[in-house]
């Protein structure tokens, strides 16, 4: 009676291991692509090509004044952060990036497209945290999402940074503390 009920036992275990162990590959096969994801295509594009040659990258400024990234990025560390004034992790993430531009004194620039539907909402926040008055951090109004599409950003704040000759160092998806001493060694080793 005691083997019966501990074969049973086995027998159902065993049932069950195998049913997981199918559907496991069955999800394998079905999420497992022979083909590179869009985003990593973007990225690769990045990394051939100067970020200033990317199509929508027409942005205007808060004042209306569309920006001529040539001028402004010449010879610096380029970082574009993808945010919005209503999202909490990127509102959490500028008093660093505000930091970090502050003590490398013009070599590095921050343009920041925002995903906001309206230029109000961008200049309340821009004021609200004295954003307006730095000079190298560019607030930036992605109306249309041009911009946002052409990086194919889907997760807020996402940012790319960019070398002095404009090829892509990295991609940063997510909150940082952009002026720590693992940051400040990073922009220090690209300068």
């Amino acid at each position: 009676m005691k083997l019966n009920r501990t074969l049973k036992a086995a027998l159902i275990t065993g049932g069950l291991f195998f049913i997981l162990f199918m559907g496991w590959l069955k999800l394998d096969e079905i999420y497992t692509t022979e083909t590179i994801p869009t985003s990593f295509e973007v990225v690769g594009f990045l990394e051939k090509n100067h970020f200033k040659t990317l199509p929508g990258l027409s942005l205007k400024d808060l004042n209306q004044t569309e920006i001529n990234f040539e001028a402004l990025t010449k010879d610096k560390i380029v970082i574009i952060n993808f945010w919005a004034s209503w999202c909490e992790p990127c509102a959490e993430e500028f008093p660093s990036m505000v930091k970090l531009i502050e003590h490398y004194k013009g070599k590095i620039v921050i343009l920041a497209p925002s995903h906001d539907s309206s230029l109000e909402d961008i200049q309340t926040f821009a004021k609200a945290f004295s954003l307006d008055t730095k000079k190298d951090l560019h607030l930036l109004w992605d109306k249309d999402l041009a911009a946002g599409k052409a990086f194919q950003v889907n997760k807020l704040p996402e940012s790319y940074i960019f070398g002095k000759d404009g090829k892509l160092l990295r991609k940063v998806v997510g909150t940082r503390d952009w002026f720590n001493e693992d940051a400040k060694y990073f922009f220090d080793s690209i300068q």
